[in-house]
Formats: structure tokens, sequence, C-alpha cells
């Protein structure tokens, strides 16, 4: 099954330069995501409570060719691209009416039994190999990252609203906190290309985040720790095009 539909870029979902923000890219994904596991009945909410699991975010992968404008009319398709005994990936693709791909999005997931906290087989909540509805977008590869000291920038707090349904960070917000700790004008005259993110521990209400920042060639790396462990490490690329020709 491939999940489509077609959209547009309110106000709401718009950053500094009245273009799509990545932000609101990244929510757009995840809805994708959360409605394609809805239409085959093995989403969150059914996994809870039909099969005493929960699904969990393990790395997404997001590369940003162009961002659509303000009232600029897109549309999305989205189903699984692969299923293996524990894992699960999602492939989005965002084009325009014209058919230009705008921005693409791999998505691992991974299934928690609610009583022990161990992986569960996919199979035993709902998952068959007859789901998967296309091959796997090209060139949207997991990299590994590296270990370097990263140096501390700010801590976050955790708050209610920063929460999902599980009373867990919600993904987003991790890439919420990153983004935050660049000043606008900065996010304004640079064009982010892309965004990788692991995911490791979760977090809950009043947890304190710590972000660190390692700068590298091809991006920005962010580390995000909570009481000694890994919340979770992303990657920012920029488009490095736009920044030599400034």
């Amino acid at each position: 099954m491939i999940y489509q539909r077609n959209d547009y870029v309110p106000a709401s979902m718009c950053d500094g330069g009245v273009k799509l923000s990545v932000i609101a890219v990244f929510q757009l994904v995840q809805d994708a995501v959360t409605e394609t596991m809805g239409e085959l009945h093995i989403d969150g909410v059914t996994a809870m409570r039909e099969y005493g699991a929960m699904w969990v975010f393990v790395k997404n992968r997001i590369r940003i060719f162009h961002l659509p404008r303000w009232r600029e009319k897109f549309e999305t398709r989205c189903y699984i691209s692969k299923v293996t005994p524990a894992k699960l990936m999602i492939d989005t693709e965002m084009r325009s009416l014209s058919g230009e791909t705008l921005i693409v999005s791999r998505l691992e997931l991974c299934a928690l039994d609610l009583k022990e906290g161990k992986i569960r087989k996919t199979d035993t909540v709902g998952v068959r190999q007859d789901m998967v509805g296309g091959e796997p977008l090209p060139d949207i590869s997991f990299v590994r990252f590296p270990r370097t000291e990263a140096e501390m920038l700010e801590a976050v707090t955790v708050r209610s609203t920063n929460l999902d349904y599980c009373f867990h960070t919600n993904n987003i917000e991790y890439v919420r906190f990153i983004l935050n700790t660049y000043p606008a004008k900065e996010l304004l005259e640079r064009e982010i290309s892309g965004l990788e993110i692991h995911y490791g521990n979760q977090t809950h209400e009043g947890d304190v985040v710590d972000i660190g920042k390692i700068p590298m060639e091809e991006g920005d790396l962010f580390t995000l720790t909570s009481g000694g462990k890994t919340a979770a490490e992303c990657m920012i690329y920029w488009n490095q095009k736009k920044e030599e020709l400034n």
C-alpha cells in the first residue's frame, strides 16, 4: 500500500523566509508515517491496545532538495520499503505538482514490549511482508556518526508540551532543541539540505537534556544527553553550494 495526500504550505508552517520550515518538514514526515501505519492497522495506538507494544523511532534521514513556499501545493507519498524480523523501514517523498522531488525521508522503527521493554519481532505486532509498498528510495541510506567529544552549548528542561501521547519527549522536540541553538539570522542566511537523527534513551517531563555540538566538514553533529545517557544524535547538513556562492 502507498499512502498519498495532497497538501499546501500554510502560514503556520513557514519559517522566516516564508518557506516550509525544517520543523514542519519533520512534522509532515512523521504524520505521513503514522497515517500510513494507521491505514495498515499497525500504528502506535493499535500496537499498545492490541499487542502490548509501542513503536519507537530508531533513525530518520531527511534530504531537502527544495522547500516549497507559502501556499505552494505539493503531494506526499509514503510506504513501507522494507520489513525485517526486528525493524520496519518507511520511505516518504514530497513532490511538487509538476513532479519535482522536494523532500525525501527514510524512517527506521522497532517495536518494544510494554512490560519487558525488549524489542519485539515485527510479525508479533501485525506487520506482514506483503505490506511493503515499493522499492526503497535511492540515495538516502543511514550513516555512522563518529565518536568525538562535543562542545556543550546549553541545557534544556523537558516540559509538558514537549511530550507525546506516551509521555516521552516527542521525536520532533529534539530537532527543535537543536535548531534553537542557531540564531534566526543564521537559519535565514544558510540553507539546511538535510538532517539525520539517531534516537537513544527516552526522556520524560522534568529531565534535563544537555546539547553538545561538533562542527564537521559536511555539517554540524549534535549530541543530546540526559542523566549521562544519549537521548539522540543528529547531523545537520548545510547546502554547501549556496554558501560557496555567498
